[in-house]
């Protein structure tokens, strides 16, 4: 239970970061998109789009092995063994990122994009000092999660996140235009690094050269390798093709609106689940590391039904609330964005277990059915999108990616049953299912009585007041969870006394047993 709560307490303070930074970012977001109209827009997501892919190749499977094996040489109680893990993939990714940027200058000099006008030259330097920097961010919040240090990175989100709040105002103010926004992003990343360094440096241990144990420096070499086809595959399949072939066969108000749909997705999903997402790799795999796959195979089951019942309330609120937030956040040029965020919000929900699923597989070295899943999941998504997307615009990359998402699912659930079926408690996750479609429908019927312009406050207060009580009356927590609940609104004074009495309530005299 100790352990419990120590998790719980890394889960709040990441949690606590990220709320900000996602009010920060969506405010900022929207703020884009009203100063420069869908079109303009359009570009600015591009680049952003195009951003994100060039990091995901600089640090490919940096990131992920970093924080693995870092914590599990702590669950070892070797910490100099993650000590130098640490420095030597970190300096696996200065070469690596050297290598993208140069690849990718050459690839501007004879494309030439389109898309950027006649700010090629300043577009494309801004472009790579923000992918630098930021790859390494990445990398060195990696190294923090291994060792189960999350403040540096909450720190620096949320200053980052101001500045570039600040900026974009400033830029709306003086009607600048597309480089100017681009710039902003450059400098917020380049802000996120140093202030990133900083607070590492005041939280978390110092890394220097040495020697891998040999069984570990050789199981690292494999999971490096086969990580890193299995990142770019993901980076190939996630919003990739949709948004290449809508750039190609659409415009870029179409590239704009599916942004859009990517953004409120992105930060509805982080805003319910990041505490969790962000703590799960570590712990697991110093679960791992202390006793093996059963165990780890335990968490795998804990978070599965974390990340169900977070994932059920994300796509429930997200169908309810969808109309009425767009309108009222973009204005009435972006309605056309209503459907596509609708249904990516409803599939990003009910795909959040899958972020449990991979982690258990990270963990336990099975990095080769990962790869076979992205694998298939990247042909169904190549297949779909030249199917739909060159005939149906923008409905067509909407299709694509609820085809390839639900494909995903059902192929990384049969292969998580092969090995580890006791990890999926599939009756529980059934029971919740049905209780968010009676709440969903609820709500949703609420809010489409409910006049003006605030009817989704309405629908998602109902959703709330079935969903919540309704997972008790299933009996969907385990005696566990109870307990866990217990201590944490005993922490919470008159509040945490109201709430455990209502948690009493909701319990019952029936004794549960834990999944």
């Amino acid at each position: 239970m100790n352990r419990r709560m120590a998790a719980l307490r890394s889960v709040a303070l990441v949690s606590a970061s990220t709320y900000v930074e996602y009010a920060l970012g969506l405010f900022i977001s929207v703020w884009i998109a009203r100063a420069l109209g869908p079109a303009d827009f359009g570009r600015y997501a591009f680049t952003v789009w195009l951003c994100g892919w060039l990091m995901t190749c600089s640090n490919h499977a940096l990131t992920t092995s970093s924080t693995k094996f870092i914590a599990e040489a702590y669950g070892a109680d070797s910490p100099e063994v993650a000590s130098h893990i640490s420095y030597r993939l970190a300096r696996n990714q200065a070469w690596s990122c050297a290598a993208v940027i140069a690849l990718f200058l050459m690839g501007v000099a004879i494309i030439r994009p389109t898309e950027w006008g006649g700010f090629i030259l300043p577009i494309t330097l801004l472009v790579a000092v923000g992918v630098v920097a930021k790859a390494n961010y990445s990398l060195w919040v990696a190294i923090s999660k291994g060792q189960e240090k999350f403040e540096p990175v909450s720190i620096a989100t949320v200053i980052s996140g101001v500045i570039m709040l600040a900026l974009v105002v400033l830029a709306s103010i003086y009607h600048a235009g597309l480089i100017a926004f681009v710039g902003i992003f450059t400098i917020s990343c380049l802000t996120l690094n140093l202030v990133n360094r900083i607070a590492y440096r005041r939280y978390c241990l110092p890394f220097g050269p040495g020697e891998v144990p040999a069984e570990m420096s050789q199981r690292l070499t494999r999971h490096l390798r086969l990580t890193a086809v299995l990142i770019l595959l993901l980076a190939l399949k996630s919003n990739t093709v949709e948004v290449f072939l809508l750039n190609t066969y659409a415009n870029s108000t179409a590239v704009g609106f599916f942004a859009i749909a990517g953004t409120l997705t992105r930060g509805a999903v982080e805003l319910f689940s990041v505490g969790l997402t962000t703590t799960l790799l570590p712990y697991m795999a110093r679960a791992f590391g202390k006793n093996g796959q059963g165990q780890a195979t335990r968490v795998l089951s804990e978070a599965t039904r974390f990340y169900w019942a977070t994932g059920l309330m994300i796509a429930g609120l997200g169908f309810i609330t969808t109309p009425s937030l767009v309108t009222l956040m973009y204005g009435n040029k972006y309605v056309d964005a209503i459907p596509a965020i609708e249904v990516t919000l409803v599939l990003a929900g009910l795909l959040l277990m899958t972020n449990s699923i991979a982690a258990f597989q990270v963990v336990t070295d099975r990095q080769g059915d990962r790869l076979r899943i992205s694998g298939s999941a990247l042909v169904i998504n190549v297949i779909l999108g030249f199917s739909l997307i060159p005939h149906f615009g923008l409905l067509g990359a909407v299709l694509c990616y609820a085809g390839t998402r639900l494909a995903e699912l059902v192929i990384c659930t049969l292969y998580i049953r092969r090995v580890a079926s006791a990890g999926l408690p599939i009756g529980l996750m059934a029971r919740l299912l049905v209780v968010g479609l009676v709440a969903t429908g609820a709500g949703w019927l609420v809010a489409e009585v409910t006049p003006g312009h605030l009817a989704f406050v309405t629908g998602s207060i109902m959703f709330t007041v079935v969903f919540v009580p309704a997972s008790f009356l299933v009996r969907y927590w385990s005696e566990e969870d109870y307990r866990l609940m217990g201590m944490i609104t005993d922490k919470l004074g008159p509040l945490g006394r109201v709430a455990k009495r209502v948690l009493g309530v909701l319990q019952g005299p029936v004794e549960r047993v834990a999944p």
